[in-house]
């Protein structure tokens, strides 16, 4: 996993590197997936020092790629920190950054973010199969990870997965879905992203 944080002042881009070396993440500050490059480690954050103005990848490119954008703000109030959820970044700090706060920050992410993808499962008519164990699923169930395994590694927000399950608690939906995951050794997750939506963790086949 990398942090892209090439918009930061040279003393906060210290500050998330040697937060980064503490994590074990690696740290960018050219977007290593620009003009279409295709790079084999993923994104966990881009961090942009921003005061309203435009900057590449936009919060919504990387919330497509998966990661969290976060805006770096010249200082925390009730207004920057509004207007930047408003622009569509995830979290925000002030500069100076501190390193305790960055490696918190980035800590956390990176605990709730995807490891390494499980098993394939294959869902086909009412049914989720794992390559050793089976379990039957609703059709609001099976929309929902339709939806999900649909963007792997991305972020599905409420909005549509509540479309998916045809109007039913996405919650619930998740919840369920949660156990039988794990009640046929699948090794995926459904995981809850705060204040973003929910991804998945795993490879499901469609097999309609």
């Amino acid at each position: 996993m990398y942090v892209l944080a090439g918009t930061l002042a040279a003393a906060d881009l210290a500050v998330v590197t040697e937060a980064c070396a503490e994590l074990g993440l690696a740290v960018h500050q050219a977007d290593p997936e620009a003009a279409g490059a295709r790079v084999a480690d993923v994104m966990l954050c881009a961090l942009h020092r921003t005061a309203g103005e435009a900057v590449e990848p936009s919060p919504a490119e990387v919330r497509r790629r998966g990661g969290y954008p976060i805006a770096v703000l010249e200082s925390v109030s009730a207004t920057g920190v509004l207007g930047a959820l408003t622009d569509g970044y995830a979290f925000a700090l002030a500069t100076p950054l501190r390193r305790p706060r960055v490696v918190a920050t980035l800590g956390y992410l990176k605990s709730v973010a995807p490891p390494e993808p499980a098993q394939r499962l294959t869902l086909s008519p009412g049914l989720l199969c794992s390559p050793s164990r089976q379990a039957p699923v609703s059709a609001a169930e099976a929309g929902l990870l339709r939806t999900l395994a649909g963007k792997p590694g991305q972020i599905v927000s409420r909005t549509e997965l509540n479309v998916a399950t045809g109007g039913e608690d996405v919650n619930v939906v998740v919840s369920v879905l949660r156990q039988k995951l794990a009640d046929i050794d699948s090794g995926a997750k459904i995981l809850k992203v705060p204040h973003l939506g929910f991804r998945l963790v795993g490879t499901v086949e469609d097999a309609r």
